[in-house]
């Protein structure tokens, strides 16, 4: 059965295929897995990094435990 998904070819150097093919046997995978899978990594940091980047500035001290004194301790 086709798949509807779309498609695209891309190329590698000698060298660098090689090392694809080592690292998606590592993970019993092949190639194209693999190569799915970095990519869908890619996009969801890419994403978040967007994401961030677009996101109202956070001041990082409002996340920051104040500054109290225990009132349950004792000097000694």
């Amino acid at each position: 059965m086709a798949t509807k998904r779309p498609r695209t070819t891309i190329s590698f150097d000698s060298d660098e295929y090689v090392a694809l093919e080592k690292w998606a046997k590592s993970e019993f995978r092949s190639v194209p897995q693999l190569v799915s899978v970095i990519i869908k990594k890619a996009l969801i940091e890419k994403n978040l990094s967007e994401t961030q980047a677009h996101s109202s500035q956070v001041n990082l001290s409002d996340f920051q435990p104040e500054n109290k004194t225990n009132e349950h301790s004792t000097s000694r």
